[in-house]
């Protein structure tokens, strides 16, 4: 059965059409998701710490949501392994990760798996120098932790009024690397990074290390040694944000290079090819080499994308720097031909076996191995700028790799346009983790008449939903040259203008993204899947959809979009109208109880009976909100939709309020509301704060009283606690929001 079709507006992800929608879609967003059925889904909402070091075994804790009956947790590849889980609640998950001594650096996705089916997912980061804990208090420079380099420090920015302050101390001459990692690897924090002096003066500052990437970095040589401090501050905005619970970082400081972007950014298969790559420190490199980018290294993901993206499982140990094959089928080593301060130059020799799509490039020195950018393998022609200016080229599929190098530079590409021939130009800069390029395109005919004009593939605030490289479907009436113009929106340039003119002849089309990311459905019950439509530019028509994968006793289910509902930034620009089709999926008794992989596809109606209709793959994506829960920092795609049948589990513990407030030396009462919980089974409260304990005052009916009493000098604050109780293996818990405070004065 298909729910009805609408076109909705929600803040960030979607949009509402009525201020009711609105408030009715902030509540849901700011709980755990709930099925047709009534069936709550488990959430993940932060991890602590962010990351540690390759070869050892890190204590983490996560937050969310429905996590008492946690029975582990998945990883997206076998280099991290859950080692033992040491504490569950319904907002609290511990455990043990063990990662192993040649893990992939960099992000990695995971996600509970529970007795309510799987949670959402988070980003658990994976690094190479001696990873250290925040030590509060460290509010300023008097308490300031003090740390031996080179290290990679985990931290909170917990609450608003929360600064960390460092001390470290350095020799003249040294240079060191503070590279802050927040947003884009699993985090919603923003953060700001000063170093400071022995006396407290500013030495260096950053907010933002690219005009698309939130994370601060700061490369410094000190010329007096001595003490130095860094402060890590939040950003404090206009509206004075607060990131919430998902407040984690990890602070590396390193004496690695800093690699910004390269050139060019595509490699032709069956080519020997030199790149350069830009940077700082680069004449310490020793080695270079490319890896498949994996799951959750898909930075910079919007809805539309233009980027390539391959649904593969994760190969383990790529981008560890302890291979030695030169041509694995994950890793590419480069032939180093020329080193500079500020440019290293390396030949790639690209197997015609090697798989197409987005791989990373890596330097390793004698430090370690820092990463960079991506870069784009292909199997078609690639262009230098040079050559590509000065052909006539034809509507077929290749690259140009081009680079703006002066301010206010237009580059010019000729192409032979063939009457009904579609001919689609796309740039790609900041998908691939250029730090300033905002691409234009524009299309002229031989006169100089303006034709066409692209500047973002989807507009937006900055990166919470927008993407500024460009994207244009053009269909040619006549035979003819065309002129392409490639410029930045702000007329810059110079380093870190690079980019890619990729040149296609296909007609617009269109994506299909679901939510929520995994769902569960009880035996006999039902259960919802969304699937929301994005068209390209100039895609028009209906769309029908259906959903494979599902078990034979649900039945086959089809939905179709109209053509009237469009994909559209609203008018703010910080929404979005994303058309949306409720699947409502029913589970008979008879379904075996198990996780089931599903897809949705989906083709332009028009073409659906034909045999060389292009059908369209959906996917469901990682989607976490920092502001508010409405805003999406962190995507990315997932391979595949999980849907769980579980076994019916009847048992409820309800409580008439969600909040409690309790005075330090004083007590307060809970009624709670117990459905088919048997009398013999207590109840108990687990994440009570220092100082609080919690009691029951006995059971009458279907109704217990519990009372929770605060010592005189318990912590004070806030706190996500819950009430639950067990039932064979699973616990029935609800969560209440305590809030302990200080008697009047």
């Amino acid at each position: 059965m298909v729910g009805p079709l609408r076109s909705t507006k929600r803040a960030g992800r979607f949009a509402s059409c009525s201020p009711e929608m609105c408030r009715l879609v902030l509540l849901l967003l700011s709980c755990c998701a709930l099925t047709q059925a009534g069936q709550p889904l488990p959430k993940l909402v932060r991890i602590y710490p962010l990351g540690g070091q390759a070869g050892t075994s890190v204590p983490v804790e996560m937050l969310g949501d429905l996590l008492s009956n946690a029975t582990g947790v998945e990883f997206d590849c076998t280099d991290l392994v859950w080692a033992a889980t040491t504490y569950s609640s319904h907002g609290k998950l511990g455990g043990v990760i063990k990662i192993d001594p040649e893990a992939s650096l960099g992000p990695h996705l995971l996600r509970a798996k529970t007795l309510d089916g799987y949670s959402t997912s988070l980003m658990f980061n994976v690094g190479q120098f001696p990873s250290l804990a925040e030590i509060e208090p460290n509010d300023q420079a008097q308490t300031a932790q003090h740390l031996q380099l080179p290290v990679e420090l985990q931290g909170r920015l917990d609450g608003a009024p929360d600064m960390d302050y460092f001390a470290i101390r350095v020799q003249a001459g040294e240079r060191w690397v503070f590279d802050l990692k927040s947003i884009e690897q699993g985090s919603a924090v923003e953060a700001r990074m000063i170093l400071l002096d022995g006396d407290g003066r500013q030495v260096r500052f950053n907010d933002d290390r690219g005009d698309y990437d939130e994370n601060p970095l700061i490369g410094h040589t000190f010329q007096k040694a001595g003490t130095y401090y860094i402060k890590l501050d939040q950003y404090r905005g206009p509206r004075g944000f607060n990131f919430g619970k998902n407040c984690s970082y990890s602070l590396r400081i390193s004496k690695l290079p800093v690699v910004r972007s390269a050139t060019p950014l595509g490699l032709e298969k069956g080519t020997v090819t030199r790149l350069s790559i830009l940077g700082e420190s680069l004449h310490e490199a020793q080695s270079v080499f490319l890896t498949k980018v994996r799951q959750a290294e898909y930075g910079h993901m919007t809805y539309p994308y233009t980027m390539p993206i391959d649904f593969r499982a994760d190969s383990p140990r790529v981008a560890s720097g302890q291979h030695s094959d030169q041509h694995s089928d994950q890793r590419l080593i480069g032939k180093i031909t020329a080193v500079r301060p500020g440019t290293l130059e390396a030949e790639f020799a690209v197997p015609k076996k090697t798989p197409s799509g987005l791989w990373k490039v890596w330097v390793q020195g004698a430090h370690g191995i820092a990463e960079g950018l991506s870069i784009e393998i292909t199997d078609h022609p690639e262009y230098d700028e040079a050559s590509a200016s000065r052909a006539e080229l034809t509507p077929e599929t290749y690259a140009i790799n081009g680079a703006l190098r002066q301010p206010g530079e237009i580059d010019v590409y000729r192409i032979h346009a063939v009457a009904g021939q579609p001919l689609h130009l796309w740039t790609l800069a900041t998908q691939l983790g250029v730090p300033y390029m905002d691409t234009v395109l524009r299309l002229r005919d031989a006169s100089g008449k303006k034709l066409a004009e692209s500047d973002d593939v989807v507009a937006g605030q900055g990166t919470l939903i927008g993407n500024p490289d460009s994207s244009l479907y053009f269909m040619p009436q006549k035979d003819g040259l065309l002129s392409v113009e490639v410029f930045d929106r702000l007329k810059r340039g110079g380093s870190g203008f690079e980019y890619r003119l990729n040149v296609k002849s296909e007609r617009p089309s269109f994506q299909l993204f679901t939510t929520p990311e995994n769902f569960a459905i009880t035996e006999g019950g039902t259960g919802e899947l969304k699937v929301h439509l994005v068209r390209e530019a100039g895609f028009e028509g209906e769309v029908s959809v259906w959903i494979e994968g599902l078990p034979a006793e649900v039945g086959q289910l089809r939905g179709k979009f109209r053509a009237d509902q469009l994909f559209e930034p609203n008018a703010d620009g910080a929404d979005m109208v994303i058309p949306e089709i409720t699947f409502k999926i029913q589970a008979p008794a008879s379904v075996s109880r198990q996780t089931y992989s599903i897809r949705v596809l989906g083709c332009a109606s028009e073409e659906e009976s034909r045999s060389d209709r292009r059908v369209i793959e959906g996917h469901t994506a990682m989607m976490l909100g920092p502001l508010l829960d409405v805003w999406n920092f962190v995507r990315r795609p997932m391979p595949t939709i999980g849907m769980s049948v579980l076994e019916r589990f009847d048992a409820r513990l309800l409580s008439a309020n969600k909040t409690a407030r309790l005075e330090q030396g004083k007590t307060v009462d809970l009624a709670l509301k117990l459905e088919n919980i048997p009398k013999a089974e207590p109840i108990s409260c687990f994440d009570l704060p220092k100082g609080v304990t919690c009691k029951s005052l006995g059971r009458s009916g279907d109704n217990e009283t519990i009372v929770l009493e605060a010592t005189s000098d318990a912590e004070t604050g806030a706190f996500p606690i819950s009430a639950a109780a067990s039932i064979g293996e699973r616990r029935a818990s609800v969560p209440i929001t305590l809030t302990v405070h200080r008697p009047p004065q």
